[in-house]
């Protein structure tokens, strides 16, 4: 859509300037068992894909939109037991790539039709300005966890996203996998934008606009720090 807003865990974006929610109170961090010993785990490769799709009377004039990048980053510490582990991470917000030809070739049937570059730049020049991320305000969007239940393989984890100076609380399922010294994490949730403090874009009273919701897929392997 040649002007959307996007979020993205996720992760934000726009081509043009929707409301912003106001923030809302997020209590102050839970301390997640600072004393107890734990194993440092590095993540090595990573992939995020968020999926928007166009909405309203007028969608056909749009696009559904696909952002990725293969940058996010940073350290997880595994504890005893597992619900009191942790991590730290960051995603580069100019990282972000905006509809890539092969990565939407792979998307499926709602990504199938390309995007022109004139449209994937203005957009990625937007996203990343003052009115939606804000990227030359604070440059990472970071995730830390302020509590995680549930295991040995999935977990839910309540996450704190930082992003344009602020914070917001989302929950996030987990798929945890071991194989020796690898260790792989799955991620996949149906977000809306008021989850990140925005508001979907709409124009022509409505008739084009951004769904609400979208979803957010995130794939990671970490291995043991030696």
């Amino acid at each position: 859509m040649r002007k959307f807003l996007l979020p993205i865990v996720v992760l934000v974006a726009g081509c043009a300037a929707p409301p912003q929610v106001p923030p809302s109170a997020v209590p102050p961090a839970t301390p997640v068992a600072a004393a107890a010993p734990f194993e440092a785990w590095e993540v090595v490769t990573s992939r995020i894909e968020v999926r928007i799709y166009r909405d309203g009377p007028m969608q056909k004039l749009g696009h559904n939109h696909l952002i990725t990048s293969n940058a996010l980053a940073g350290v997880i510490e595994l504890r005893e037991p597992r619900t009191a582990s942790g991590f730290t991470l960051q995603l580069p917000l100019d990282s972000l790539v905006v509809d890539d030809s092969a990565a939407r070739a792979l998307a499926g049937p709602d990504f199938a039709n390309p995007v022109p570059e004139n449209d994937r730049n203005a957009t990625r020049r937007n996203m990343l300005g003052e009115a939606v991320l804000d990227a030359a305000r604070q440059a990472l969007l970071r995730l830390t966890v302020d509590s995680l239940t549930g295991g040995p393989v999935n977990f839910e984890a309540r996450v704190r996203v930082g992003l344009r100076g602020e914070e917001r609380l989302i929950t996030l399922p987990l798929t945890v996998n071991f194989d020796g010294d690898r260790m792989q994490v799955q991620a996949n949730v149906h977000l809306r934008h008021a989850d990140l403090g925005l508001a979907p874009f709409t124009a022509a009273l409505g008739a084009l606009r951004v769904r609400d919701d979208f979803e957010v897929e995130c794939r990671l392997e970490a291995r043991r720090s030696t």
